[in-house]
């Protein structure tokens, strides 16, 4: 395609997914994958003998969760306990996930074949935000 141009508004960065930096209170961690969830509300169909009846809503706690990579440097058994924990990921798209005032939940579950741990941290509503999105 030599001799086209791109549009201004074509991106020239398309990478949607892969390099993250995953902070906890300021420290860096080797993340080896996340999922975060913003929290709100989840909706569960309400059934009976009958048929389905409609719906519950009930509030659920957003969270931040995944696998860090072990480490000399780590303390798992520090990790776990920590409160009020502040957690910032920098996702490859270019936005932000920030948590404040997070609490661990959960158990870790080092695994001595890979050098991992499972994280889990949960807070109140409005304690997980997504920045850079529409």
């Amino acid at each position: 395609m030599s001799g086209s141009t791109l549009a201004a508004s074509t991106p020239t960065n398309r990478r949607i997914s892969g390099i993250t930096a995953f902070t906890v209170n300021g420290s860096s961690f080797p993340v080896i994958e996340f999922v975060w969830d913003p929290g709100s509300t989840e909706n569960t169909t309400v059934t009976s003998l009958s048929g389905v009846d409609g719906y519950k809503q009930l509030p659920v706690a957003p969270y931040i969760s995944g696998k860090f990579r072990d480490s000399q440097q780590v303390s798992v058994t520090a990790f776990t306990n920590l409160t009020g924990a502040t957690l910032v990921v920098q996702l490859a798209n270019g936005k932000q996930v920030a948590g404040h005032n997070m609490w661990y939940v959960g158990r870790p579950g080092v695994s001595g074949a890979e050098a991992d741990f499972d994280f889990r941290f949960e807070g109140v509503q409005g304690t997980v935000q997504e920045i850079g999105g529409p």
